[in-house]
């Protein structure tokens, strides 16, 4: 990975840590959601029809980017009802890994991606940090805790949502031989608002309106962080590969566990700090691997 790749993806684990926190801290979680991928759906808007007239977009791009809009949208559905559920510390963990576990994996089954020893170690590190969150450190012979806890609606949940996010991470990035970063990401930007929106004015329209009442500039703020998170990443996918990038984007576990330990009193307060730290060097580890 290079370092121009590395920064990239550290800086969107910033911003994408920073708008789940958001959501967490909202009453109403669809029409948060929904509310703020209005936001980040018109942000670039016109930047991106500006660079599709003038690549141009054929049938094939379309197709793709459709795709991408649906897939992007359930998972915002998804992401949604799990911090209903659970909290940030613990959904956020989880989902991020799930999709770390599966991502390389589909990767070198599906794209025929190679990934080397080293990335593998780094890997494996992200992993066990991520499973670390999860222990109890006055409990530490019971390590199957983390997978009872994955028994609750809130663990299934986020377990759902990290199958999403391995997938769109492998669709866009096979979507980006068709269209650029930024048609791309308009295509999932508008797919999350028109599905979200939808579902939470279908359910009751006074939850948006009071959402946009009561937390109107979390709403824009996590708007522009929802379009710049992702965004970063597919600008980072270009210089490498979705085999490294992905599992590297999951250093926002540990920005995510300390929002929600910090902030919000969540979790097991410096004990997830430290095993974020796990998460850190095998980051460190993945971005040195050939």
């Amino acid at each position: 990975m290079t370092g121009l790749a590395l920064l990239l993806v550290l800086a969107s684990a910033l911003c994408h840590a920073s708008w789940n926190f958001l959501l967490k801290r909202s009453e109403h979680k669809v029409a948060f959601l929904g509310s703020a991928g209005v936001v980040a759906a018109f942000t670039l808007l016109v930047p991106a029809v500006g660079v599709a007239a003038l690549n141009g977009i054929g049938t094939a791009g379309v197709a793709l980017g459709c795709v991408t809009a649906c897939l992007h949208g359930v998972y915002g559905l998804s992401l949604a009802r799990a911090y209903r559920l659970g909290d940030l510390s613990s959904v956020y963990p989880v989902s991020r890994g799930v999709g770390l576990a599966l991502i390389p994996i589909a990767a070198a089954l599906l794209l025929d991606e190679s990934i080397s020893a080293v990335a593998v170690i780094g890997i494996a590190m992200i992993t066990a940090g991520a499973y670390l969150l999860h222990i109890e450190p006055h409990a530490l012979r019971d390590l199957a805790a983390p997978l009872r806890a994955l028994n609750g609606p809130a663990g299934r949940t986020a377990l759902l949502t990290g199958g999403l996010i391995a997938t769109y991470s492998l669709w866009d990035k096979n979507a980006l031989d068709e269209l650029s970063p930024v048609v791309l990401n308009q295509f999932a930007m508008t797919g999350h608002a028109l599905i979200t929106t939808t579902v939470a004015l279908t359910r009751n329209p006074d939850d948006v309106r009071w959402e946009w009442r009561a937390r109107g500039w979390s709403i824009v703020v996590a708007g522009l962080l929802i379009q710049l998170a992702y965004l970063l990443v597919l600008a980072a996918l270009e210089t490498s590969r979705v085999s490294y990038i992905a599992p590297s984007r999951e250093v926002g576990i540990v920005f995510g566990a300390a929002l929600g330990v910090l902030f919000l009193g969540e979790g097991l307060g410096l004990w997830r700090i430290w095993a974020s730290l796990a998460i850190v060097a095998g980051v460190v580890v993945l971005a040195v691997a050939p």
